[in-house]
């Protein structure tokens, strides 16, 4: 079983690329990276904001601080399996995680029946009493007060957006010149509008990436190995700003215009875009 990492600090630059970008730096991983013991995985995330979703607006606007909270599973957990409740800090470039993982059952009741976080996991324990028993360090219930905190400075936090993407992520190989190095893949990238949800519509999801595109996300609390910067060179690969829950924001906005000009000027437009009804 993987060891339980609940805080996090360290320098993640993500990069969109083409089908043929992402073959060619799989290509310069062969023998420097390897896909980690979880190969590809299904990650679901589910993004807390106000009403108006003004926390996902401010960090558009690219502040020198900004700050999420979200749900995250891997796969599809059972009640008694483990997911994470995590605060995600960015500052100056630099991404701060704090997490606590609990039951899928505790995560509901904590960050919706605004039952506290040690009674959520006692109520609803996780199956794996190692597990059970990493949710309720001092650590844990310290992450989960500021987690509280979290939710008292923006008060009114409801779900927001469901994120989903397919996951590959890769670490070194043993003696490789990629120490602390850890990149993954994202594909399939959806959403679904939650707070839409909310009005009896929004159940679908809809792709964020076009045909082949992935996105790349290179971790690592240091400089990048020479390799990595030459194969990015030589792909013209280069960072971007995308966020998965930004773009789904951005989507969902765009979709409220149309929507309003065919409700207001109906005989402007027959087209139907339900993308985020």
């Amino acid at each position: 079983m993987a060891s339980f990492t609940d805080t996090f600090e360290r320098k993640e630059v993500k990069y969109r690329l083409n089908a043929k970008q992402h073959r060619e730096v799989l290509d310069a991983l062969a023998g420097r990276m390897a896909a980690d013991e979880y190969g590809r995985t299904r990650i679901t995330s589910l993004y807390f904001d106000t009403p108006r979703r003004d926390l996902i607006a401010r960090s558009l606007e690219k502040p020198l601080y900004k700050e999420k909270l979200r749900l995250r599973w891997y796969g599809t957990p059972t009640s008694g399996e483990r997911v994470y409740v995590e605060i995600k800090k960015k500052y100056d470039g630099i991404v701060y995680k704090r997490r606590v993982g609990c039951s899928l059952t505790a995560a509901y009741a904590y960050l919706m029946g605004r039952v506290p976080y040690e009674n959520a996991c006692v109520q609803n324990p996780l199956s794996d009493q190692v597990q059970q028993d990493e949710a309720l360090t001092l650590h844990g219930i310290q992450i989960a007060r500021e987690i509280d905190a979290f939710a008292a400075r923006y008060r009114n936090l409801r779900p927001s957006m469901y994120i989903v993407c397919e996951r590959t992520a890769y670490a070194p190989v043993p003696g490789a010149d990629a120490d602390g190095l850890r990149i993954t893949f994202d594909s399939g990238v959806a959403y679904r509008d939650v707070l839409a949800g909310e009005r009896g519509t929004g159940s679908t999801f809809h792709p964020l990436l076009g045909l082949g595109e992935t996105i790349m996300e290179v971790k690592t609390a240091g400089a990048y190995p020479s390799w990595l910067v030459e194969v990015l060179g030589g792909c013209q690969a280069y960072p971007s700003s995308f966020s998965k829950y930004g773009a789904a924001y951005q989507e969902c906005e765009r979709a409220a215009g149309v929507r309003f000009v065919r409700d207001a000027f109906p005989s402007l437009t027959s087209r139907k875009d339900d993308r985020c009804a």
